[in-house]
């Protein structure tokens, strides 16, 4: 099963109030410095949980919709909390993606042993071992990921995928309708489940 990792980097720039030119240290005047008609007083939004972008997923009405919903998913996931752990985090992706599977895997350790609890890295170290067609280290990574994060549906799929390919039928397809009911739009899972429910069926649909 092919994976895709997408990494973003999103910049906020804000501009800083100026003050008057005839005192450097003299703040603006009320009527300068209150604008009552102007809507910039109000405070933004604060950003979306990843519940909120999981429930949005769930309702998706289009891939393109979807797609963004998971990239903004894959960031918040790919936050540990630690600065140390994040640093951990992006260098074995950076030896993932040039396939170094020991450097990937000895950052990993140190990842998850700093932070347990931290799903994205069980999920990354499951990536790996699924790569090197490791399938048990594959997935007890996978089900630490789930028993940390229920709802990686990627994970989810994943899962489902080993189970198929060792000939348990019924839980592959269990798990594959759990994450598509996560994320309808998971690429070539729906042809999937299609084939699998016609073979634990036994019959067309």
């Amino acid at each position: 099963m092919r994976c895709i990792i997408t990494a973003l980097a999103i910049v906020v720039l804000s501009a800083l109030p100026s003050y008057g030119q005839n005192n450097p240290f003299q703040p603006p005047s009320e009527l300068e410095y209150f604008d009552e008609s102007s809507e910039d007083l109000e405070a933004p939004p604060p950003p979306p949980t990843a519940e909120e972008l999981l429930a949005d997923l769930a309702i998706a009405e289009n891939e393109e919709d979807a797609e963004d919903l998971v990239r903004r998913l894959q960031i918040l996931w790919s936050r540990s909390g630690s600065a140390t752990a994040d640093l951990l985090f992006s260098r074995s992706d950076e030896a993932l993606e040039a396939d170094d599977f020991v450097t990937a895997t000895q950052l990993l350790a140190e990842l998850t042993d700093l932070a347990p609890n931290f799903a994205e890295g069980w999920h990354r170290h499951a990536i790996i071992k699924l790569r090197q067609e490791n399938f048990e280290e594959a997935m007890t990574s996978l089900r630490h990921t789930l028993s940390l994060e229920p709802k990686h549906f990627l994970a989810m799929a994943e899962l489902g995928s080993i189970l198929e390919q060792f000939g348990d039928a019924e839980r592959a397809l269990a798990a594959y309708h759990e994450a598509l009911a996560i994320n309808p739009f998971i690429d070539g899972l729906e042809e999937r489940v299609r084939e699998l429910t016609r073979t634990v069926e036994g019959q067309g649909i």
